[in-house]
C-alpha cells in the first residue's frame, strides 16, 4: 500500500551559501506561494550534518524536494513547481476516491 500524501505539500529546497540560482529558486517559490499552499524547509547544504545533501548536490543547487522526492534540480522555475503540484493534487484526489 503506498504512503498517503499530507493534506500540505511539503517542499525542501537545498541550498548553498553564494548561490544566485538559489535566490532566483526562493522568488519561483514566493510566486508559487501565492496561489499553493504548501511548508517550505530550506537546507544548506554546506551546514554541519547535511553531508548527504552536500554530496549528493553540490553541483546541482538549488535542487527541490516535494513530499521527499526530488522534482528539481539546477535551473528551474514557477512552472516546474506548478506541474508537480498538479500531479500531487490529481494523486490525492485519486487517493480520496479509494477512500
Amino acid at each position: 500500500m503506498a504512503a498517503r500524501l499530507p493534506q500540505v505539500a511539503r517542499l525542501i529546497l537545498f541550498t548553498g551559501p553564494n548561490c544566485s540560482l538559489c535566490d532566483v529558486a526562493k522568488l519561483e517559490l514566493a510566486k508559487v506561494r501565492q496561489s499553493h499552499q504548501f511548508d517550505l524547509e530550506i537546507v544548506n547544504i554546506q551546514d554541519k550534518g547535511q553531508e548527504r545533501w552536500k554530496k549528493k548536490y553540490i553541483y546541482w543547487i538549488p535542487a527541490l524536494h516535494l513530499d521527499g522526492r526530488e522534482i528539481a534540480k539546477g535551473r528551474w522555475d514557477a512552472s516546474t513547481i506548478l506541474e508537480s503540484m498538479k500531479q500531487r493534487k490529481a494523486a490525492l484526489e485519486a487517493q480520496e476516491e479509494v477512500v
